[in-house]
Order: structure tokens, then C-alpha cells, then sequence
């Protein structure tokens, strides 16, 4: 089997690299906004929608069609949210509702809290604007809670609390200082005038609070917000009212019907205008001249959609008719007062069941999330748990595999070595026996008796090899200094063994044999004929062996 090594993974990584990651790139869709774009474009409009609301829904549309139907869908939370906005701004709530429910599921699906913070705003002036006032004090305080602290959101919404408990007739001077002083240092001029503006709003009692409103409402006609100017003049209107200072409390308020009248974006606030300025001439007792106001003031009111104000004009139709004792048709106006009241409930019902649903779907979407990411955490603790445990095999499986290899081979060369030692010592052997036969041979030739070899072949051979190893053993202790091989060439001297035969024997050139003997003589420092020095050594060993 082939072994891949780390260059081979090396190359092989490289490849996979070189090609994926072009794949990847190309394979990106283009985007034509990113999503701190986005967040920027959206935050402006959200901005102009609440003050500019003409420039926004322009603004809006021109956004939408220069993004492609990818982005279109990918932002389509932050559109929902800025329609639900300027719908809210026309009074259109139920449209509003469910383009707001949308925003909100998308923006908790991708963990926006900035934009979800936004939404709870808008839910809880929703709420408010019904008059689900404990509902909307929830969702203001989600969405302190979850949006960023000390932004100009958060001071919505604590000024949206402090409405809310004005109306349950709770203490609101904490969430209203609160959110007054965070408006306060927004850096928008429109935002700093608002918290002004709600910070005079609930110091009415005092002298000078409407010279301050009426600065207020210049610097508004100053940047061109009429809307908000004529708002301001109704307050300020509605403060010499109850001062019974009627003709102050006129000239305010004819100067806000003139603002509305002259502009195209404050229709909504007209009809209101209108019905204050019947509420005027009702106080001062001037009955037709109110009639004709509150008669304008529902007639406006059902142009634009505002059942729940037309509640007040009959309300005070109703007392005019009994003022001038005029009973069929004050008969006429309560049942009209009672049939929109209780047509008023069932909307309400209708919308606020629709807000309570929002905000549990709301819930079950935090609650589904938290869910997934539990299980999210749980299979990544798992996959990571699986790929330790795969490293830690792999890891085990080489190093067992690494060991076994380099034990092999330890082996292997072990095997090798003895087998060589093996070869070499029989070729010793047989060459030291052969010679050792032909000596004999000559030695006993002349003789009457000679020797039978050939009988005594195996008592020569255990001799040989007992002599053999014997020397070898002698020699290995005695000259510590030679190594193995040279030991083996020295015994082979000692036996005057031809440098022919010694080569043959080891398997090298005789010039090897040569050199070798010259290294042996110069570790065993001897001047003279190495062979018979080794043949005297030994044989002095095997005496001094003997006499022991």
C-alpha cells in the first residue's frame, strides 16, 4: 500500500484550496448593500418618518426600486417596519399591525435587538393609542430592555411609559425625566425639541410655560415642520383654556387651523383643531358657532379614518343639544355616540387581541430560538466530541502503526544481520575445515598409519567450531579496542589464512583485507608480523587458561 506523506498532503490540500476557493468567490451573489447600509438607509427614514413623514414614504419608494428582489427580500423586515411606521402616522393601526408583525419575526429570526427594540416602540404606541395602557407600558420596557441603552429609542419609550401611567393616573415624573434627558442630547435639533417639548408639555400650571411652548413652536416652523408647530400651538391654546383666557387661547389655535389649512401634511391634526376651537366657543356658551366646529371636526373625521375621536364631538353635540334644549336631537347624537362606542369595542378587542398575539408570537419566537440554540450548542459539543475522539484514533492508529513499522525494521536488519553473520561464519567454517584437511593431508602423508578424515570428520568439525568461537571470545575480551569485523579478520590472521582467502570469506577486495590489518596492527600498536603475535597471544591465553 502507498503511503501518502506530509508533502503528498501537502499538494493534495493545495489543490482542493486553489480549487474551491475561486468556487466559492464567484459563487457569491453580488450585493448591492450590505447590511450596516442597510441599518444606515433605514435609521434615516425611520427618522424622517417620524418628522418628515412626505419625505420618507418618497424616500421609501425610491429604496425599494433601485434594490434587486434579493435584497428586497433579504431587508424586507426593515421595509415592513418603516411602512408599519408612516401607516401608524396616518392613524391606520390594523395595517399597521400586521406589517409590524412581519418586521418584528424577521428582525427576532436574525437577532436584531437594535430593530426589535424599534418595533416594541411602535407596538406600544399602538397599544397606547388604543388605549391598552398597561400593554403598551410592556412594550416600552421590552424594548429598554432589549435596545441600546441611552439612545434616543430608549427615551421614547421612557416618555411612552410616563404617558401611559398619566393615564392610569400613576406617578410618571422618574420615566418622563428619564426619557427628557436622553432626547436632550440627541444630536438631531427635531429629537432635542421633542423631549422639549414633553418636558413643558406636563408643566402647564406654570406662568411661563407657554412663552417657552411658542419659542418651540417657531423653531419647529423653522425647520419647516408645520405639523408639529400647529400641534404645539393647540397646547398651548389648550393651557389658556384653562385659565379661562379665551382669547389668547383663540389666537393659538386660529394660528394652528392657518398652518394646516395653508400646508398639505397636517390634515390629520386639522379636524382636532377644529373640534377644540367648538370646545372654545362651548365654554364661552357661543352654542352655534361650536356646533358649526364640531359638525367640521366629524366630517374631517370620518374622511380620514379617526372613529375613536368622533367619540368627543358627539359627546359635546350632545351637550349642546340639551343647552339649547333641543332633546330629539340630542336623542339623536347619544345613539350615534352609543352605536360608535360600542362599535369602538369590538375594534378594540379586535386589535388589541391582535397586539397581545403579536407579542406571545413574539415570545414563542425567543423561545423557539433559545431552543435551537440550545440544540445548536449540543451538536456542535457533539461534532467536536466526534472529531476528538477521530483525531485521537488516527493519531493512536499512526503511532501504533510507526512503532510496528521501526520495530519491523529493526527486526528485519536484525534478521539480516544474523543471516549474514551466519553465511559469513560458514564460509569461514568450510574454508578453515577445507585447509585444515589439506594441512592434514600433508602433514601425514609420508606416514604408515595415516589418519582417516573421513571417520573422524565430525569430531574435526565440533573441534573446529568450539576453537573457533573460542578465539573469537578471546579475542573480543582481550582487545576491547577492535571492533566485531576486525575481531573476526584478526582470529582469520591468527589462523595464517591466505588475504585471498579472507576476502573471499567477507565478501571485499583483498586491498580491504589489507587495510584492515594495517588498522588491527596499529590498535594493537605491534611493530612486527601481526599473525604471529596473535598466534603467541593466544596461544600464552590458552596456557595461562590451562594453569588456572
Amino acid at each position: 500500500m502507498k503511503v501518502l506523506l506530509p508533502n503528498h498532503y501537502a499538494k493534495i490540500i493545495g489543490v482542493c484550496i486553489c480549487f474551491f476557493i475561486p468556487t466559492l468567490l464567484f459563487s457569491q451573489p453580488e450585493k448591492k448593500h450590505s447590511t450596516l447600509d442597510v441599518d444606515k438607509i433605514f435609521s434615516l427614514l425611520e427618522f424622517k418618518g417620524f418628522y418628515y413623514p412626505n419625505e420618507a414614504k418618497k424616500e421609501l419608494d425610491s429604496v425599494v426600486i433601485s434594490m434587486s428582489e434579493t435584497d428586497a427580500f433579504r431587508y424586507n423586515s426593515y421595509i415592513d417596519y418603516t411602512k408599519a411606521l408612516l401607516l401608524f402616522n396616518d392613524l391606520k393601526m390594523d395595517s399597521a399591525l400586521i406589517l409590524i408583525e412581519r418586521a418584528v419575526s424577521g428582525f427576532s429570526v436574525n437577532e436584531n435587538l437594535k430593530w426589535q427594540a424599534k418595533c416594541q416602540i411602535l407596538l406600544g404606541q399602538i397599544a397606547e393609542v388604543t388605549g391598552l395602557y398597561e400593554q403598551a407600558k410592556i412594550n416600552f420596557y421590552k424594548a429598554i430592555e432589549i435596545g441600546e441603552q441611552k439612545t434616543t429609542d430608549a427615551g421614547f419609550a421612557y416618555v411612552g411609559i410616563a404617558r401611559c401611567k398619566i393615564a392610569l393616573e400613576e406617578d410618571f415624573n422618574l420615566e418622563l425625566n428619564l426619557g427628557v434627558d436622553i432626547l436632550k442630547t440627541s444630536v438631531h435639533q427635531e429629537e432635542r425639541l421633542f423631549g422639549e417639548f414633553m418636558e413643558l408639555l406636563y408643566s402647564l400650571s406654570d406662568k411661563d410655560v407657554p412663552d417657552k411652548l411658542n419659542l418651540v413652536a417657531e423653531k419647529y416652523l423653522n425647520l419647516g415642520m408645520t405639523h408639529r408647530a400647529a400641534s404645539v400651538y393647540k397646547v398651548i391654546a389648550s393651557s389658556y383654556n384653562a385659565r379661562n383666557m379665551f382669547e389668547e387661547a383663540h389666537k393659538f389655535c386660529d394660528k394652528a387651523i392657518k398652518l394646516c389649512e395653508d400646508g398639505n401634511n397636517s390634515n390629520l391634526i386639522l379636524p382636532a383643531l377644529y373640534q377644540f376651537k367648538g370646545v372654545l366657543f362651548f365654554n364661552q356658551e357661543q352654542y352655534n358657532v361650536a356646533e358649526i366646529y364640531f359638525v367640521r371636526s366629524l366630517e374631517l373625521y370620518r374622511q380620514n379614518n379617526q372613529p375613536k375621536r368622533m367619540l368627543y364631538a358627539y359627546d359635546y353635540l350632545h351637550k349642546i343639544d340639551i343647552a339649547k334644549r333641543n332633546f330629539a336631537k340630542a336623542y339623536v347624537d347619544l345613539k350615534e355616540y352609543q352605536e360608535l362606542q360600542e362599535e369602538l369595542m369590538v375594534f378594540e378587542k379586535i386589535r388589541m387581541a391582535k397586539v397581545l398575539e403579536i407579542n406571545n408570537k413574539i415570545d414563542q419566537i425567543k423561545s423557539q430560538m433559545k431552543q435551537l440554540e440550545v440544540e445548536k450548542k449540543a451538536s456542535e459539543f457533539m461534532l467536536y466530541l466526534v472529531i476528538v475522539i477521530t483525531i485521537t484514533i488516527l493519531f493512536a492508529v499512526g503511532v501504533y502503526v510507526y512503532l510496528y513499522m521501526k520495530n519491523k525494521k529493526t527486526r528485519i536488519e536484525e534478521l539480516n544481520k544474523e543471516f549474514q553473520n551466519l553465511l559469513i561464519g560458514i564460509g569461514e567454517k568450510q574454508l578453515l575445515e577445507h585447509r585444515l584437511s589439506q594441512e592434514g593431508n600433508r602433514n601425514n602423508a609420508p606416514k604408515e598409519h595415516p589418519i582417516n578424515y573421513s571417520q573422524s570428520g565430525a569430531e574435526i568439525v565440533d573441534s573446529f567450531d568450539n576453537c573457533y568461537l573460542e578465539t573469537i571470545s578471546l579475542f573480543t575480551h582481550s582487545f576491547p579496542s577492535l571492533t566485531k569485523t576486525e575481531v573476526r579478520y584478526a582470529v582469520m590472521l591468527c589462523l595464517k589464512l591466505p588475504m585471498e582467502i579472507i576476502a573471499k570469506v567477507q565478501n571485499v577486495q583483498p586491498a580491504s583485507i589489507r587495510k584492515a590489518k594495517q588498522r588491527i596492527r596499529t590498535k594493537l600498536n605491534v611493530d612486527g608480523n601481526i599473525e604471529d603475535y596473535l598466534q603467541n597471544f593466544r596461544e600464552k591465553l590458552i596456557t595461562d587458561m590451562t594453569k588456572k
